[in-house]
């Protein structure tokens, strides 16, 4: 992306301040402008009097090099006239008070629903949550109503996936012919292939000795089953008669000489079984017509829920306007409004950037494109991506508009002077050669159009780009798998693939892992590891500033290894910090909150009671359950506060005490007054700040 920024300042004599680069972090903006920078002092020195460059150097603090939320946030306060009812001085809330918000909104819908017994309300409880608890169905309106914001028009988009389920006219159409049908079948037939698969190499097996005939004809049979119900999988009652006549022959009892190979080839088929039998019993269940309706069956349930989502997203906007607050999902969809609505805003960026480079493109959404297609010419976009690399697809990023594009552009000796241009950039500038052959050799085996979006063979594959000497060239590979059973470590090269790929992370495994990688860390740098030193261009001492440690998530693994590190007395920085909301501290106070707005919630209250809030033991918390089994916990703490003994008795009371004052005092406290005056009744506040500052300094909580 540098090199493309300084062509176009240097060969194209283009501004930097007319090109919009949008990046897709603050940290990845900051870089890439000293990297221009530190390229046009480069340029600099070779030609001193160079006038272009020297301008650029003053252009370059106003260009629009910055995140796509920082680009929207300009659109928005520039250009605030052209929305109803948005004040210019808004503030971005930050994601803690967003999330605290909804909370809160999605509370008070829910309060007032229960309260005016709303009888499409009533049905969504019954369907989605139980009895004693209501949160799953809150938390699906706020996942849903989330989801959605990635789209240009929300609504709409909803709207039309409801309607989808609106089949009432071709209930009796071939449920394969669905886009559920079409789905569930494919999953079936996945299943059946790799079965087949499985069965065929055991046939082969069975083949080679004559006394294991009848084995072999039992294994045929499953065969010819699987093969026919592969066959029609492009009829839904068909399939569906196929698969409930399914059924495996008794497997022979012959004794044989070869008794190894019949056993093995039992256990095959005896694992085909179990997974065959438990797709099939989950999919092929029922026949079109009731499949058909059990799809129309949920329109009427689905339309009850986007009412209740449009309900909490118009609560939770008035809210924001009433705060003055936005997040930054409305300032995208405040600035797509303005460049849709008002052509001449979108016409004032047409004419002012040359070109809109776009970086990690892969990880662009709908939202986003329509933004920066509004204010492009249809042919000044540049964009650098590598669907590999997406990783942000639980965000809604969206790498099919990658994918469209990579399949569509046309490389420079195929193009038409019309057609998009696609330049492929293979070369891999980081790693020594011995990585890029074992990466390309295991994604080559993993990855498909299927399974990641693209075929991974020789034309995607890695090229070496970086200048290692020769001699460094041929490294092995080392893999470390843990058993964490026998706590074994067995070091293998490239030939070999670590099986163990679905390791539970329990702590006591990453904590196994974590020592395993601090002690081979301390290890590489007692023993003068060597590196490559780009800048001095020679070998070097490995030092701890060259390593880093790439974990799949930071949250609950990171202090761990953070915590091996440091017994080893290694300097160790982890960026490791817990979403806000989600520390127990939080979570402690938010539970409160929640019971004493209805202390009918099991979860909530047995948090609190726990928590130094509450400090109740686990053996009370089991008493007070006895007093009334089949009762919710708030009745059998009433309850039980008449039949304990008297400590507990005492603290039951002052318990419930406190919750009752507070109850009284949320009616006239606002939520920051409420959540101060809790701090210091029950001194939670000085409690997590001594325990906070105990933890740093023994690394013990």
């Amino acid at each position: 992306m540098v090199e493309r920024i300084i062509n176009k300042i240097i060969n194209e004599k283009v501004d930097i301040d007319k090109l919009l680069v949008v990046t897709f972090t603050n940290s990845a903006a900051a870089e890439m402008r000293e990297r221009v920078l530190n390229a046009i002092y480069k340029k600099l020195e070779e030609n001193p009097e160079d006038e272009n460059l020297q301008r650029q150097i003053t252009l370059l603090n106003k260009a629009s090099i910055c995140t796509i939320d920082s680009f929207c946030l300009e659109v928005v306060r520039n250009n605030f006239y052209e929305l109803e009812n948005i004040s210019p001085n808004f503030r971005i809330a930050d994601t803690s008070e967003i999330e605290l918000l909804k909370q809160e909104v999605i509370e008070d819908i829910f309060e007032e629903k229960y309260e005016t017994e709303d009888e499409d309300f009533t049905k969504l409880i019954n369907i989605y949550t139980s009895y004693r608890d209501d949160t799953p169905l809150k938390d699906l309106v706020l996942k849903i109503d989330s989801y959605i914001q990635s789209n240009p028009f929300p609504q709409k988009w909803l709207s039309e996936k409801i309607e989808m389920f609106n089949i009432e006219k071709t209930l009796e159409e071939d449920f394969s012919q669905t886009p559920w049908g079409e789905i569930l079948l494919q999953e079936v037939k996945e299943e059946i292939t790799d079965d087949i698969t499985m069965l065929r190499k055991a046939e082969e097996s069975l083949m080679k000795e004559q006394d294991l005939e009848k084995f072999y004809q039992t294994i045929r049979s499953d065969l010819d089953q699987l093969e026919n119900l592969k066959k029609n999988l492009d009829n839904w009652d068909k399939a569906y008669e196929i698969a409930t006549n399914f059924k495996f022959v008794t497997w022979p009892r012959n004794k044989v000489e070869c008794e190894e190979i019949k056993d093995k080839t039992k256990q095959v088929r005896d694992e085909v079984k179990k997974k065959l039998t438990k797709v099939l019993d989950k999919i092929l269940i029922e026949n079109s017509k009731e499949a058909n309706q059990d799809i129309y069956d949920m329109y009427s349930i689905l339309k009850k829920l986007q009412t209740l989502i449009l309900t909490f997203e118009k609560e939770f906007n008035r809210r924001k306007r009433e705060k003055n607050i936005v997040d930054f999902s409305d300032v995208e969809h405040f600035a797509l409004d303005i460049l849709l609505k008002a052509e001449e805003v979108a016409k004032k960026y047409q004419n002012k950037f040359e070109e809109i480079a776009i970086d990690e493109y892969q990880d662009s959404n709908l939202v986003q494109e329509y933004i920066l297609t509004a204010i492009s010419r249809n042919n000044n976009i540049f964009m650098v991506g590598d669907v590999k690399q997406s990783i942000y697809k639980f965000r809604q990023a969206m790498p099919e508009l990658f994918l469209g594009k990579y399949e569509s552009y046309q490389k420079k000796e195929n193009r038409k002077p019309q057609e998009d241009l696609k330049i492929q950039l293979f070369k891999n500038f980081r790693s020594k050669q011995n990585i890029l052959q074992f990466t390309n050799i295991l994604f080559e085996n993993i990855m498909s159009k299927k399974l990641g979006d693209i075929e991974y063979n020789e034309e995607e594959f890695l090229n070496l780009g970086a200048n290692y000497p020769q001699s460094h060239q041929n490294e092995k590979i080392e893999i470390d798998i843990i058993d964490p059973v026998a706590e074994e470590k067995e070091e293998i090269t490239e030939e070999t693939i670590n099986e163990n790929e679905d390791i539970e992370e329990n702590i006591e495994e990453v904590e196994l892992e974590a020592k395993l990688v601090a002690n081979k860390i301390k290890k590489m740098l007692s023993s003068k590891f060597q590196v490559w030193d780009k800048k001095q261009e020679r070998y070097r001492d490995l030092q701890c500033r060259d390593i880093v440690i790439l974990l799949r998530a930071t949250s609950i693994v990171a202090p761990i290894y953070e915590q091996e590190l440091l017994n080893l007395q290694l300097p160790v920085f982890a960026d490791s910090s817990q979403e806000y909301l989600d520390s127990i501290e939080i979570q402690t106070i938010m539970s409160l909150l929640k019971i004493i707005d209805n202390p009918i919630q099991d979860i909530s209250l047995v948090t609190v009671m726990r928590s130094n809030i509450g400090k109740f033991t686990d053996d009370e918390l089991i008493e007070i359950r006895l007093a009334d089994k089949q009762d919710n916990f708030y009745d059998c703490l009433q309850k039980a506060k008449l039949s304990s003994n008297q400590e507990l008795r005492q603290k039951i009371e002052n318990f419930l005490e406190k919750i009752s004052e507070w109850r009284k005092e949320q009616e006239y406290l606002s939520l920051d007054e409420l959540i101060w005056k809790i701090y210091e009744d029950t001194g939670y506040y000085h409690y997590c700040r001594i325990n906070a500052k105990w933890f740093f300094k023994t690394g013990q909580p």
